[in-house]
Formats: C-alpha cells, sequence, structure tokens
C-alpha cells in the first residue's frame, strides 16, 4: 500500500524534504501544498541580485515542473485553513479535502508588522516573497529617500541594495546596535561604518512614535523628537513562525512548533521543518528556532530521511551570511554561551573574525570582510566546532597561521 505524504509549504525546506523522501521511497505520493502561486524558490536573492537586477525570476527557482515530474512529486498552490490531526486530514479553503499518512509542517515565517493607524498600514512595505519584492522594485525607481525601520539583515541588505541604485537611505534601529538579535557588537560596528562610508545613515536607540502622511511623502517622527522626512518606508523588524493554522490544536507550539533531533513534533506521523520549527539541537543541548537558508535545506533533508524511514538526528552547526556592499559577513554556531573570546585579524578588508570559546573549545563564530576573506576560515570553523575540538588560541589569533592546523586527523 502506498503512503500518502503531503509537505504543507513550498519554501526551501519543503522542496529538499521532498526530493529526499523520493531519494529513499520510490513509492509513495508525495504532495507540496504552497500558498504562493509559484514553485519553490531562492528568497535570499530579493533583498540583494534581485532588486539590483542582476537576477531575474526565472533565476530563483529551484527546480521546474518537469523536474518535479520526473521524480513524480505533485506541486499544488492551495490554502489550507483546517487541520484534523486525529484523522489525518487537511481542509482547504476551496473545500477540497486532503488526507494523509505522514505530514511535513515546513510554513516558514512570516513578517512582524508595524503597529500603524489603519490608514497607514499599505503605505508600509515588507519583504519577504517574490510578490512583495517586485513592488518595491518597482515603487523605489521612483523614489530618493528611503527610510528602513529596522537594522537587522533584512534591513540592512536592503539598504545596502537601495544605496547601490543612488538612493538616499536612512536606517532607524531601536537597540544599541545593528543584528543586535544574533551578530557580536564588535562586528556590527564594522558592517556600521562600511553602510556610513557609502553613505546611509544609521539611528541607533531610537523608537518611532508617529508617521503621518504629508503630500505624498511621509514624516516619521521619533522618541528624541527629530523628525525625518522620506519618500518611502520598508519596514524589517523581525519575523515569528507561520503557526496561526494549528493554535489550538493539540500540537504542541512554543516559539514555532516544537520538535526533537529527528524532525517530530508531539503529534505521531507530524514533523516539521524549517523556520517554523523550534528543534532540538543534540549538540547544544537546548532547542532554537532559525531562519537561514542552509538551515531550512538541511532541516528539509533530515526531516525528508526521517519521514522515509531512514531514522538521522539533526547534527548541523548553524552557519549563516549575508552580502551588503562588498562585505561577506558569515556566522557559524551559537554566539551567546561562551567565556572567552578570541579576536582574529583586525582589518575589514583581510577579515576579521570573532570566535567565542566555552572550556577551550568553539561556540561559535562570526566574521566579516571583503568578499572571499572570511568563508574558508568559517568553513574550518564550523568542523571545528561539530568535532568539539579544543583549539589552539594562538592559532585562532593569528592570521598568518592557517586554521586547518587545528583540525584533527
Amino acid at each position: 500500500m502506498k503512503n500518502n505524504i503531503i509537505i504543507l509549504g513550498g519554501g526551501q525546506a519543503g522542496i529538499y524534504a521532498a526530493r529526499e523522501i523520493r531519494q529513499n521511497d520510490s513509492k509513495s505520493n508525495i504532495k507540496i501544498l504552497g500558498e504562493e502561486n509559484l514553485l519553490p524558490y531562492e528568497r535570499p536573492p530579493l533583498s540583494k541580485d534581485f532588486l539590483l537586477d542582476k537576477k531575474k525570476e526565472e533565476d530563483l527557482y529551484f527546480h521546474s515542473y518537469d523536474v518535479l515530474k520526473n521524480e513524480n512529486i505533485e506541486f499544488e498552490n492551495i490554502s489550507i485553513n483546517k487541520v484534523d490531526f486525529e484523522n489525518k486530514k487537511l481542509f482547504a479553503k476551496n473545500d477540497n479535502v486532503y488526507s494523509y499518512d505522514s505530514l511535513l509542517i515546513s510554513t516558514g515565517s512570516e513578517n512582524k508588522k508595524l503597529s500603524l493607524d489603519n490608514n497607514l498600514k499599505n503605505d508600509i512595505y515588507y519583504l519577504r516573497n517574490l510578490e512583495e519584492a517586485k513592488k518595491i522594485k518597482e515603487i523605489v525607481s521612483n523614489k530618493n529617500k528611503i527610510t528602513i525601520i529596522g537594522g537587522g539583515f533584512i534591513g540592512l541588505e536592503i539598504a545596502s541594495s537601495l544605496s547601490q541604485l543612488q538612493k538616499k537611505v536612512i536606517v532607524i534601529e531601536i537597540g544599541n546596535q545593528l543584528m543586535g538579535r544574533i551578530i557580536p557588537k564588535q562586528i556590527a560596528d564594522l558592517v556600521q561604518n562600511t553602510h556610513i562610508e557609502h553613505g546611509n545613515e544609521i539611528i541607533l536607540n531610537k523608537q518611532i512614535e508617529k508617521i503621518t502622511k504629508k503630500n505624498g511623502d511621509y514624516e516619521i517622527l521619533l522618541n528624541d523628537n527629530s523628525l525625518i522626512e522620506t519618500d518611502f518606508i520598508i519596514a524589517g523588524i523581525g519575523s515569528t513562525p507561520t503557526v496561526k493554522l494549528f493554535e489550538n490544536t493539540n500540537l504542541k507550539l512554543d516559539n514555532g512548533i516544537v520538535t526533537n533531533q529527528f524532525c517530530e513534533t508531539s503529534i505521531k506521523d507530524v514533523y516539521a521543518a524549517g523556520d517554523v520549527s523550534n528543534f532540538y539541537h543534540p549538540f547544544y543541548e537546548r532547542n532554537m528556532r532559525l531562519e537561514s537558508y542552509q538551515h531550512a535545506q538541511n532541516h528539509g533533508i533530515c526531516a525528508g530521511k526521517n519521514i522515509a524511514g531512514v531514522k538521522t538526528e539533526y547534527t548541523s552547526i548553524p552557519w549563516m551570511w549575508s552580502d551588503q556592499f562588498n562585505l561577506n559577513l558569515q556566522l557559524t554556531g551559537i554566539c551567546d554561551e561562551y567565556d572567552e573570546i578570541i579576536e582574529r585579524g583586525n582589518d575589514i578588508n583581510n577579515g576579521v573574525i570573532y570566535f567565542f570559546l566555552k572550556n577551550n573549545k568553539i561556540r561559535g563564530a562570526c566574521g566579516v570582510g571583503i568578499i572571499g576573506k572570511v568563508g574558508r576560515d568559517i568553513r574550518i570553523t564550523s568542523k571545528l566546532t561539530e568535532k568539539d575540538t579544543i583549539v589552539d588560541k594562538q592559532i585562532l589569533s593569528d592570521q598568518n597561521l592557517k586554521l586547518n592546523k587545528l583540525i584533527q586527523k
């Protein structure tokens, strides 16, 4: 008897899970249900190469319909509005009903929205999907002064792209540093200096009191009574896991869908992967929720293996990156558990890396430099973390000494 496997969510985790299931299971029916009327596509380029017109829409898709058809993977554009876990059924808004034997939830995350008067909600733009990227790209072509609310990865990547399009950009961040949720201040300060050197204005430690529309433009009042005039506003103030569909069910939720190291949820035969999953990481011995390209891919693959009956722990060391101007920023591991920080390099042109150690072992590292300068060392660092290697601090701190000397044979 064939199994019916449904993947709810047509993003990166979902497509990689589907193809991994098929590699290990040639018989089961696999169907991806996605809300966007598009095949799964890459999201990282939306804030960078797509805005800069270096990539077209057709360059973003992971696979064509033909590839999915050849692997006997169905894809359907549909919106689900009810889940019956007890009877293993999904109910769509168009009254279709989908039965499953195994279900993977990979619904991702969604933008947090600014709390504003209703008459301004349609004036603030966000970037999460291709449709939003197209709108922003079209509108900014006729704008000159653009304000970005939020100094995280997405806000700064957009700021970098718009600056390269010769726009005047202002970034407003409520915290005392950029990218404060995950990036060490030492690295954030280097990135901030680069933005300033390229003409972007960075405003830290300020809250927005009010936004007023005036003659087609906008006035932003800050909590120090300063006023910013701008043509266009984009907000990137974080995201939340997309779990509303499951809030009144027995599925365990806590900052996402709680899963173990095998991508299993609290309900039998229901799995979760990617941004939506608050998963247990056996190396760090804690639950965490990550939002990154690499994690979505790796977690989806792990979920696919487990759904296909290949019991596999998810042990990938977190890794993410951001390209801004000519800088490449990379982060590996977790940088909030440490008893010592080691600095490698002091020149952004040659790359600067901060290692976060606990008991002489690397728990995480963050580096930034001209594109191509830190990637190799970050990859080696990830291996050292994974192997739980006791490291020589002299080698870590001396840029003239290669990190691969630390890898135990």
